[in-house]
């Protein structure tokens, strides 16, 4: 029995050291090296390709408004994207016009790789009233850093601001001038020759007088009137009116109607009467139909040898 089991262990023994030393007849499987990752995030740098582009055109004001002794001004304003240079040119209503255009050159730093380059141009153009009116064309050309050209376009309108002067409000002044009584001194019961001119006020403001009941605004060119004055200024003779004569004696306050006499078509008056007192000689325009009065006067020394 005991020989048995010794006989066993000494198998089992022998069976585990033909394991041991048995040859492996398994597969067998290569070392490799560890993987490379893929470029992402901040370590790769991917080369930027232009875009080229007239991002925007910006005009303003889009309406022009102009009168007579005034200008305005509007300014083009151009953002460019990715471009070598731009051109700002003008267009009139008819063509071309003479306001001009603007070359700009936009110069990048560095190479095409660092994104996108954003560029800004303007131009401006003044308008007075020798302009055309109209729609005028700002014309943009640019060139791209792939040299291909690009064009955008935007309009304004150029209006004219009719100008019309204010009515003149109330009478128009009128006055006598270069009233004279002569001779002076003159000796008793001898005449006296009484003349002058009636007038009335040629401008008021910047309205010109046409006939002494009409006027017409005018603003600038007119040698006669002056611009945006609030007072008369020169003068237009006044014909077909009644001018009164009046005499006043030295040391006397009251008034003694003479005589009524009309003025030519020149506005001129005369007359003639006779002088026995030392006194003052009035002549006066009670005034009519939107017309002031008006006045003047003269002192004559009768004399009696």
């Amino acid at each position: 029995m005991v020989k048995r089991a010794a006989t066993t262990l000494v198998a089992v023994a022998m069976g585990a050291t033909a394991l041991a030393t048995a040859p492996a007849y398994a597969d067998t499987v290569a070392p490799t090296s560890s993987p490379t990752p893929s470029p992402t995030g901040d370590n790769f740098h991917k080369p930027y390709t232009p875009d080229p582009s007239i991002v925007s055109v910006a005009v303003d004001p889009s309406v022009v408004v102009v009168s007579k002794g005034r200008s305005a001004q509007v300014t083009a304003r151009v953002t460019t994207k990715d471009v070598q240079s731009v051109d700002i040119d003008l267009w009139s209503p008819r063509g071309h016009g003479d306001h001009g255009g603007d070359h700009w050159f936009g110069k990048r730093k560095g190479g095409h790789n660092d994104g996108p380059k954003f560029d800004h141009a303007s131009r401006s153009w003044s308008f007075d009233w020798n302009d055309r009116a109209g729609t005028y064309r700002v014309h943009v050309e640019a060139i791209g850093l792939d040299g291909k050209k690009y064009t955008a376009d935007r309009s304004f309108t150029v209006k004219r601001k009719e100008w019309h002067a204010p009515r003149p409000t109330g009478a128009k002044a009128t006055r006598i001038a270069g009233f004279d009584a002569t001779p002076n001194p003159v000796r008793k019961g001898r005449a006296l020759t009484l003349k002058g001119k009636l007038q009335v006020a040629q401008c008021w403001g910047d309205w010109y007088y046409d006939d002494w009941d009409n006027f017409s605004g005018r603003r600038g060119g007119d040698r006669y009137c002056s611009d945006s004055r609030n007072y008369w200024n020169d003068w237009r003779w006044l014909g077909s009116q009644d001018v009164k004569v009046y005499f006043q004696s030295s040391g006397s306050h009251k008034w003694q109607y003479v005589d009524t006499i009309e003025t030519d078509g020149d506005g001129d008056f005369a007359t003639k009467v006779r002088a026995y007192r030392s006194g003052t000689w009035a002549v006066r325009f009670d005034g009519s139909r939107g017309l002031k009065g008006s006045q003047a006067t003269d002192y004559v020394r009768v004399w009696r040898h």
